[in-house]
């Protein structure tokens, strides 16, 4: 995953409230765990809890 793509899937996840499978297949994973797993290895931090932290839904319940 190289860090473009990292942008956008960050941006994807602050800014709208596509789900994580929406996001991956739109970055052109057909896997969604696939795509969280390297999210995670270059982040450090799951797409999920990026958004629950930082993006779109941070501080909903």
């Amino acid at each position: 995953m190289g860090q473009r793509i990292i942008v956008e899937a960050k941006r994807e996840l602050y800014l709208t409230n596509k789900t994580v499978k929406e996001i991956a297949y739109e970055l052109g994973y057909d896997d969604e765990y696939y795509f969280s797993r390297v999210f995670k290895g270059k982040t450090d931090i799951s797409p999920q809890s990026y958004r629950e932290t930082i993006g779109f839904n941070r501080g909903a319940s």
